[in-house]
């Protein structure tokens, strides 16, 4: 999802084109067409029904039985036939949103997923709640659109109708002023468009800010729900800090928010349906009537004439109060508008931000970096660190003062950390595995959990059982299937050993380990060492560590160092 390096905010239209003009656009322009159907034949279905009220009322006045039966039956076929068409339109609208759905899910996903943005917006700060944008923002946008989309082509098609319609039945007002002779062709329709843009403007000046505070809506809210999710993750932690009354207070003042949000929206909203709801019935109700008063009275037209104007106004202005009736929609669909406009700016930012840190793949059997400076996002220098080859089967141990650089480096050779400079070269064909001090562990099943990133049917259950009893984790071996949020359960060693026992599986060609054994004992991080050397004796093992009890395992040592820093040289051999 890409809209230029500069990373611009798409217009509104971009959000909704794409589809539209996509390879699987087909099956929705097939709905659109039973739903613009549905909405022709609803607004032929509503005059002929106009027309049929009034023939109703006219026989009713003669007592003409013969006339109203007929009439009668027709009527109810009229509204039979509506009924089939809202449903067809019900079916028809709800399958033509989760076809766009789909789609569009599909490609933020894929733009937040697969290159690592949704990384790379979290470290850069460029954007909030991406995940609520993706889960509800999206199908929100949708319905929002169809339902103004398709309103608006119904309340044209409906306007147009029942102006035609109401021209007809007015007839021409004529009356004298001061020896004027005025003459007024199709009065009632000027009386119904006076009225209802009234009704508009009054709508909206007493309801304008509602669109600011629909957006700052979906914020707050999402903030609110991120902080709840947070405590539930790291309920342990909390727990052993006692920072429950801590995450009250943070969860309280996040909620104020919510609650002030929508006191003010409650206000908003209440003041435009004070002023709009009360013109409405003060002057809706009665208008019409009085308006085709005068040339009833006079016997221009009659009862039944003067019913089919009252529809006929009533169903004019209710379409044209579509856009007052709106207004609370569309505030809501140009928020969510916004939001993803903002979410598809962020993706494109994080597709075209600078690497100067540049990662490549070459066709040898080493990992060969160039010097690589290492710098923070402002551009201040965090450390040099000097060209290095690691050949398969070695195994480096980096060291370094706290907060020198140590884990950034590896993010480097990842590809994730693009400040400072440098080149990083990694071999085409083998297979990298890292190990954070905390490894990512999936809800789901423990097998998926510990297979992961790969599916879970690429091991047997036999291999997994094997790899969990080598890596001190045999008594959960009897529990493969078992579905669990398994970050939570798991103590720090066991998800630590979990790790291990991934890359026991996966025999990745080169395995770094960020602090991956700081939750475990010494006898238990010897043993694993132990398990990675001779379980992967041809892999290269890279790890960062403070402990120097693991220089054991190791036959290189790189000090990484400051700028400033010349106590030691960046080589060092420790014996194996």
């Amino acid at each position: 999802m890409s809209n230029d390096a500069g990373g611009h905010r798409p217009r509104l239209f971009q959000l909704i084109y794409p589809y539209w003009v996509s390879n699987r656009s087909w099956k929705s322009w097939l709905l659109v067409a039973c739903l613009l159907a549905y909405s022709f034949g609803g607004v032929y279905l509503a005059v002929w029904a106009n027309r049929l009220t009034g023939e109703v009322v006219d026989a009713m006045v003669k007592r003409d039985w013969e006339q109203l039966w007929p009439v009668l039956l027709t009527t109810v076929g009229v509204g039979v036939a509506g009924v089939v068409a809202t449903l067809t339109n019900y079916v028809a609208s709800q399958l033509l949103n989760l076809e766009w759905r789909a789609w569009m899910t599909d490609r933020y996903l894929n733009a937040w997923a697969e290159h690592g943005a949704y990384y790379e917006i979290e470290r850069e700060g460029l954007l909030t709640n991406a995940d609520q944008r993706l889960s509800q923002d999206i199908q929100m946008f949708i319905q929002d659109t169809l339902t103004l989309s398709f309103g608006v082509i119904h309340v044209v098609v409906t306007i147009i109708s029942f102006t035609v319609v109401l021209w007809q039945l007015s007839g021409t007002l004529s009356f004298t002023v001061h020896g004027w002779h005025v003459s007024i062709p199709g009065y009632m329709v000027y009386i119904a468009f006076l009225y209802q843009i009234i009704s508009f403007t009054i709508t909206h000046y007493s309801g304008r800010a509602l669109i600011r505070l629909l957006s700052h809506k979906q914020t707050v809210e999402a903030n609110f729900r991120y902080l709840g999710m947070q405590l539930r993750e790291n309920s342990e932690q909390i727990a052993f800090y006692r920072g429950g009354e801590r995450e009250r207070q943070q969860l309280r003042g996040h909620f104020g928010d919510v609650l002030h949000n929508w006191k003010d929206i409650i206000f908003c909203t209440g003041r435009m349906m004070f002023f709009r709801d009360t013109y409405v019935q003060a002057v809706g109700l009665v208008v019409p009537t009085l308006s085709a008063l005068p040339r009833y009275l006079i016997g221009a037209i009659t009862l039944g004439d003067v019913t089919r104007i009252t529809g006929a106004f009533n169903s004019l202005t209710s379409a044209l109060s579509f856009f007052t009736q709106a207004y609370t929609t569309f505030s809501e669909w140009l928020a969510l508008g916004h939001r993803l406009q903002d979410f598809s700016w962020a993706l494109s930012r994080a597709e075209h931000l600078p690497r100067n840190i540049e990662v490549r793949r070459h066709p040898g059997s080493e990992i060969e970096t160039s010097p690589v400076v290492l710098a923070l996002p402002d551009g201040e220098l965090m450390a040099k660190v000097p060209s290095l080859r690691i050949k398969q089967g070695e195994r480096w141990l980096i060291r370094g003062r706290s907060g020198v650089g140590k884990s950034t480096f590896l993010r480097a050779i990842a590809g994730m950390w693009p400040y400072g400079s440098g080149t990083v070269s990694l071999p085409g064909v083998a297979s990298l595995m890292f190990l954070p001090q905390r490894s990512y562990i999936p809800y789901g099943k423990l097998k998926a959990a510990l297979c992961y990133p790969s599916e879970s049917d690429r091991f047997s259950d036999e291999e997994c059982r094997h790899a969990l009893q080598e890596c001190l984790l045999g008594h959960y071996a009897g529990v493969l299937d078992v579905e669990d949020r398994w970050q939570q359960k798991l103590s720090g060693g066991e998800q630590q050993r979990l790790a291990f026992a991934r890359v026991i599986l996966h025999r990745p060609a080169f395995v770094f380990l960020d602090e991956a054994t700081s939750a475990l004992d010494g006898e238990s991080e010897s043993r694993l060492y132990s398990l990675l050397i001779e379980r992967l004796p041809n892999s290269a093992v890279i790890s960062v560590a403070h402990r120097e009890a693991l220089e054991t395992f190791h036959d290189h040592v790189l000090v990484i160092q400051r700028p400033d820093d010349t106590a030691s040289s960046p080589y060092s051999t420790a014996t194996a």
